[in-house]
């Protein structure tokens, strides 16, 4: 196992750095364009992959978030009017589901834009494809370590 030297710490600080400063542009744009933080987006993101419908736990584990930042997310979300939380089982009380509404799967696809425009401007435009591989490399070797952890 390699060790915490200078070179693997700053490598973590300036990914991290990085990362949050691209969140922010994202996030900025969203806002400035639709008033929506780059979190509700999201949360509709999730919803849009999972079909329209997911349990809150699959949604909090897809954004990798704890569940109780997703309910406030879902409580504002669900006032706007842009999801719907229903009952998952007749049985089990506390079961739901999250839905889109109509005007949340709309405003998902046009908020789409102004969220790809962003992530194509801070993101996408300066990499070439072998540095997308590498992306995609360091996601496929941490990702699994940190969803066993999540899981235990």
């Amino acid at each position: 196992m390699a060790r915490l030297d200078s070179r693997r710490l700053d490598s973590w600080r300036q990914l991290q750095s990085l990362t949050a400063q691209i969140e922010r542009a994202v996030d900025e744009a969203l806002r400035t364009e639709w008033a929506v933080p780059l979190g509700w987006y999201d949360v509709l993101w999730s919803l849009q992959r999972a079909g329209g419908m997911s349990r809150p736990l699959a949604v909090a584990d897809d954004l990798r978030l704890p569940p109780s930042s997703l309910t406030r997310r879902m409580d504002r979300l669900e006032e706007e009017g842009w999801i719907v939380r229903t009952r998952a089982d007749d049985d089990d009380r506390r079961a739901i589901q999250i839905e889109l509404t109509r005007t949340g799967r709309r405003l998902w696809r046009e908020m789409t834009v102004t969220y790809r425009r962003a992530v194509q401007a801070t993101f996408a435009v300066h990499l070439d494809d072998a540095a997308i591989d590498a992306v995609h490399q360091l996601v496929a070797t941490l990702a699994p370590l940190h969803d066993a952890e999540r899981t235990d």
